[in-house]
């Protein structure tokens, strides 16, 4: 299990944020010790450094890997070829080449040989990172026959905190609505977790709190293969 956390708070150009810095910290620290993940953190990352890392991370991952990549910080849309981006620290309105196109990201997840990917973004404007529909709920039991089965389906799935729209940063607190529920989701679960499951609390949660959807879909074109990433407590 590997996964790449990206926060970045101390914008150059852009306003700055509050709660993404805090949301990566707290997550890595949550991935790496109760669900056993080596997780690379990224803190106020600027361009190079992202993209450098998005390359290193995606090319050393092996065909039985899995892949957890998840991203808090500025996002932007450009309507004219309804493209999200996320925007590193040193990113700004004026200089658009430190922009990260959505489909360069996509292009990774699709080159990787990890066997599971699941992309998490909480930026706004995520939801151009998906260009399906959302996947179909499975309600099953998730017991041993399950878990076989799905470690052999390829998957490449992206959770994203709303769709083509603003979210919310912090309401003041130390976190992101989104985030907040994706980290207590995490801590509270003392089995097994798939996606699925952890998205319905998410979702629940910012709906009823916020203006904002989260969605939960496959990656468009990148070899989906109607599998779910599940993570493991450690007892």
């Amino acid at each position: 299990y590997y996964a790449l956390v990206i926060g970045n708070n101390n914008y150059e150009h852009l306003e700055k944020l509050d709660a993404a810095e805090n949301d990566a910290k707290v997550l890595a620290n949550v991935l790496q010790n109760k669900y056993s993940f080596e997780v690379d953190l990224l803190l106020n990352a600027d361009y190079d450094t992202t993209v450098n890392s998005l390359y290193n991370i995606t090319n050393k991952v092996k065909s039985n890997d899995n892949l957890l990549i998840y991203y808090a910080g500025h996002g932007e849309l450009e309507k004219a070829e309804d493209r999200g981006y996320w925007l590193p620290v040193d990113a700004s309105y004026e200089l658009r080449s430190k922009w990260i196109s959505n489909q360069r990201i996509v292009d990774r997840i699709k080159a990787t040989k990890a066997k599971h990917v699941l992309l998490i973004a909480d930026s706004c404007f995520s939801g151009t990172l998906m260009r399906s529909g959302t996947t179909p709920e499975v309600k099953e039991e998730i017991n041993k026959k399950y878990i076989e089965r799905l470690k052999k389906k390829k998957t490449r799935l992206v959770i994203t905190s709303g769709g083509n729209e603003p979210v919310v940063d912090s309401d003041g607190g130390k976190h992101s609505l989104f985030a907040l529920k994706l980290i207590d989701t995490l801590k509270n679960n003392n089995s097994v977790i798939n996606s699925q499951i952890l998205f319905e609390n998410i979702r629940r949660y910012v709906v009823s709190n916020a203006d904002q959807t989260p969605e939960r879909a496959m990656v468009h074109k990148t070899g989906h293969d109607g599998g779910d990433f599940l993570f493991f407590a450690k007892n």
